[in-house]
């Protein structure tokens, strides 16, 4: 591996740049400045600089740093393997990093509020401040992002084009993720909700670099089935973390998880109905979830949940066997499928 630009070295240097791009961005808001907040907008601008100053605090606290690293180098290495450019610190999909951040600052915390309970009356100001504020930052921010990008109306266009369809195709998968039952839910279903509520936003990520690096339609819709394959991975991923890590919000939550819906479709009629009685007793049980979390990360569920997922692994590595472009750049980008892969269960059972 060519440890040149594309090193662990120029990797670093690139996603450092664009932490300090949001630095520097939190502080334009703070003073009111840039991206067309205009006077008499100070309120908005602070709110929005709390945001996520609180966002990137919170992805310290819950060892998310890794997760961030990969949505920071995917639209800039897809931009690379398509125009062949060695530099990742100036590339041009530098916006295009910040806005996939903004997004996932915005929509983690709308996710949260979708998870937790009912607020006491004495909340709903704050809580709706943070509402406002995250509405904020994940479409009006972008949107100047996108406007004050020197490029053609049209490339503009299609850009303001994959934002939205991102959100689209994220809050579809959010709302099937929310009425999704463990009982009636299949791996199939489980699948096409993480397309969208995690797959979407990457697909989104990928697609817009292209798009911004000149690439054609067909280009562009295949960058965006390779972000979508690469989310799916990450969702997965969440999954396994919030189990091992003994969070266990998921089960909290009473969601119908790829493996729990997997370890159900493997079971016999008795036994399956025995871990649904357990499922629905762990939305208020510590001790529940304690079970079935030991359940769902046995060591033989494990291992045919591995198998189940390898061919979603496979696809992505095969999305860009077919893409193909700057070799150093899909390399790298095969790279960041097997170090996604690498914290599934089943390939390295960890918690960061």
């Amino acid at each position: 591996m060519d440890e040149g630009v594309f090193g662990k070295a120029a990797r670093e240097r690139a996603i450092a740049g664009i932490e300090t791009e949001m630095e520097r961005l939190c502080e334009l808001l703070a003073e009111g400045m840039g991206l067309g907040l205009g006077e008499g907008r100070e309120m908005v601008g602070g709110a929005m600089s709390e945001f996520l100053a609180e966002f990137f605090d919170l992805v310290r606290a819950k060892g998310s740093r890794r997760g961030m690293e990969g949505m920071i180098t995917l639209p800039l290495l897809v931009h690379g393997a398509e125009t062949g450019s060695a530099d990742l610190h100036r590339t041009p999909a530098r916006a295009v990093a910040v806005i996939h951040l903004l997004w996932w600052a915005a929509a983690r915390h709308l996710d949260d509020l979708t998870d937790a309970p009912a607020a006491p009356a004495a909340g709903n100001v704050a809580a709706g401040k943070k509402i406002l504020t995250a509405l904020a930052v994940g479409s009006h921010l972008p949107a100047r992002l996108v406007a004050d990008l020197p490029v053609s109306g049209e490339v503009r266009a299609r850009l303001g084009d994959e934002v939205s369809r991102g959100w689209l195709d994220a809050v579809d998968g959010q709302l099937r993720d929310l009425t999704e039952r463990a009982p009636a839910a299949t791996p199939q279903s489980v699948l096409r909700s993480y397309e969208g509520k995690t797959g979407a936003p990457y697909a989104m990520a990928a697609a817009s670099a292209a798009c911004l690096a000149g690439a054609d339609e067909a280009r562009v819709t295949g960058w965006r089935s390779f972000g979508r394959a690469l989310g799916v991975l990450r969702q997965l991923v969440n999954d396994q973390r919030d189990l091992v890590s003994g969070r266990h919000e998921d089960l909290a939550n009473g969601t119908a998880t790829y493996l729990l819906v997997h370890l159900l479709s493997s079971l016999p009629a008795a036994r399956r109905r025995e871990v649904l009685d357990l499922h629905a007793a762990a939305r208020h049980s510590g001790s529940a979830r304690a079970e079935l979390a030991a359940r769902m990360l046995d060591d033989e569920v494990v291992d045919s949940y591995a198998a189940s997922v390898a061919p979603l692994i496979d696809r992505a590595h095969r999305l860009l066997g077919l893409l193909g472009g700057e070799p150093r750049c899909v390399r790298e980008l095969h790279r960041l499928v097997e170090e996604t892969a690498g914290h599934l269960p089943g390939f390295r059972l960890a918690v960061a």
